[in-house]
């Protein structure tokens, strides 16, 4: 007989599958960022000799996609880091990995989060406000 912590975790894992699955990401629709796309470098976080990997991870956090391709965008964003000179790289990588696996999900109603150059809705159904950019 199963656990009750069983059960649940089988319960939740579930959910999170139907969760997913109801609000698929179509990445042939998704916005590019405009040809003056800046970026703000390392957000919360300091731009060290590491800036431009922020700039491609911007640029990839922008257009947004599926979950796999914002974990590649993570690693790449990981690696990127790492590789630069300074032994504090080696400290900076696993931090900045671990803020944007953890803050940078497309559900939170950030400037910073995954797809927030796309047109998202939050809130109340009632009262939503549409937030980001689309460009056509």
């Amino acid at each position: 007989m199963r656990s009750r912590r069983a059960k649940a975790g089988a319960l939740l894992s579930s959910l999170i599958i139907a969760f997913l699955l109801a609000f698929p990401v179509d990445s042939q629709t998704l916005a590019e960022p405009p040809a003056d796309f800046t970026g703000d470098g390392c957000t919360l976080f300091p731009d060290g000799n590491y800036r431009e990997c922020c700039y491609r991870h911007d640029l990839d956090y922008f257009r947004g996609g599926t979950e796999t391709e914002r974990r590649e965008s993570d690693r790449r964003l990981y690696r990127c880091v790492r590789s630069k000179k300074g032994w504090q790289n080696e400290f900076a990588a696993p931090l900045m990995l671990f803020g944007v696996r953890v803050f940078g999900v497309a559900s939170l109603p950030t400037p910073f989060r995954w797809g927030f150059g796309q047109r998202r809705k939050f809130g109340n159904p009632k009262n939503r406000k549409t937030e980001g950019i689309i460009t056509e």
